[in-house]
């Protein structure tokens, strides 16, 4: 719109130079002349010497919270560039439907400075990951009249993790389980199991005074205690079943916040999982075990990225029989343990279903 109108003021003033034969006006009007391509070339100079690339190729957000993305402009001329617009492509990696946003930013002459970032805000409405694309960028003058523009190719990603529910889950061990396979024992947590001393740390709140070590803590003036290695730890065996076809991004992101509650629950009862889920990319089962919350986040981390199509023949072809049935989360929401149904979650309500109901293997 600026240059439309320069380039107005530069006709009437041209029309009038020539209509009234004034030699200022005649000079003014060249200089108007020459000052556009001056514009234009100074704006294409500035857009030639611009990189930007995204500060973190890959970020970790939160469902529903906002997070911001920053983006890193490198100057390489020794004009400074006062103003630039980026075109952004978001979209979600089980859905077609693209967002579009814009961001403007400028960029001083040095290579590189913390005043040089732009920052984009962002509240992702589902877990999984986005895509991250910057199509476009527009480098304007010094003057905003004129631009230059060229098309982008740096790509990322983003993580949208679900926020914890607080997952109230009944897992009555004693007695039940000792004849299946999921009663595994395990060894390398810590507890008060005497049988061999783990580590030896600094005295917490709540700590028993027995577990004391007095030699030490009178050496140091600093009370420390023994952690010992906690026996008879269950391990649970965790089938994700992602069969069901055409799924939808709501119907994901209500899986993955199943999914994540149940292993974060489960881990505080004690109980670690073996998670199980075939990835087409690997033509076969992916096992990963799952012992601390961490753990839990790698987990999603890799089933976000996993190609997870794949059929109920070639799922369970790749599944040991004394495996079968143990504990499934399946795409329809539907929990399995042991053969028997669980619960039957429902994709608008999930969120207030692991929050308020109360659940019994």
């Amino acid at each position: 719109m600026k240059g439309v109108a320069l380039l107005l003021v530069m006709l009437v003033i041209w029309y009038f130079a020539g209509m009234f034969h004034q030699t200022i006006l005649m000079i003014l009007a060249v200089c108007f002349l020459v000052f556009l391509p001056a514009l234009m070339l100074l704006a294409f100079y500035q857009r030639k010497h611009l990189h930007v690339t995204l500060q973190k190729p890959k970020v970790i957000a939160f469902k529903k919270i906002e997070k911001e993305l920053a983006v890193l402009a490198e100057n390489t001329s020794r004009l400074p560039v006062n103003r630039y617009r980026l075109k952004w492509r978001l979209r979600y990696t089980t859905d077609k439907k693209a967002l579009r946003k814009k961001l403007s930013g400028c960029a001083g002459s040095r290579t590189m400075n913390d005043d040089n970032l732009s920052f984009l805000y962002l509240q992702a409405p589902y877990c999984g990951v986005i895509e991250v694309q910057l199509c476009r960028i527009t480098v304007y003058d010094p003057l905003s009249i004129l631009s230059s523009s060229r098309r982008l190719h740096e790509s990322g990603q983003i993580l949208v993790f679900p926020v914890e529910k607080p997952l109230h889950l009944e897992v009555p061990l004693t007695g039940r389980y000792d004849n299946l396979p999921v009663a595994e024992t395990h060894s390398s947590k810590s507890g008060d199991d005497h049988s061999e001393v783990r580590l030896i740390r600094e005295y917490r709140p709540g700590d028993l005074t027995r577990h004391i070590h007095r030699n030490y803590s009178a050496r140091t003036d600093t009370i420390w205690v023994k952690e010992f290695s906690k026996e008879n730890d269950y391990i649970f065996d965790l089938l994700l079943d992602t069969t069901v076809s055409a799924v939808g991004t709501d119907t994901w992101d209500a899986f993955y916040e199943i999914v994540f509650s149940v292993v974060i629950a489960l881990l505080r009862q004690d109980i670690y999982l073996n998670v199980y889920w075939y990835d087409q990319n690997k033509h076969g089962m992916v096992r990963l075990p799952v012992t601390n919350e961490n753990e839990a986040a790698e987990m999603l981390a890799q089933l976000y990225l996993a190609d997870k199509t794949c059929t109920a023949e070639a799922l369970y072809h790749d599944l040991s029989p004394e495996q079968e049935g143990l504990m499934i989360i399946n795409t329809r929401l539907e929990w399995y343990f042991s053969g028997q149904p669980v619960y039957h979650f429902h994709k608008e309500l999930v969120e207030e279903e692991l929050s308020t109901h109360s659940f019994r293997l």
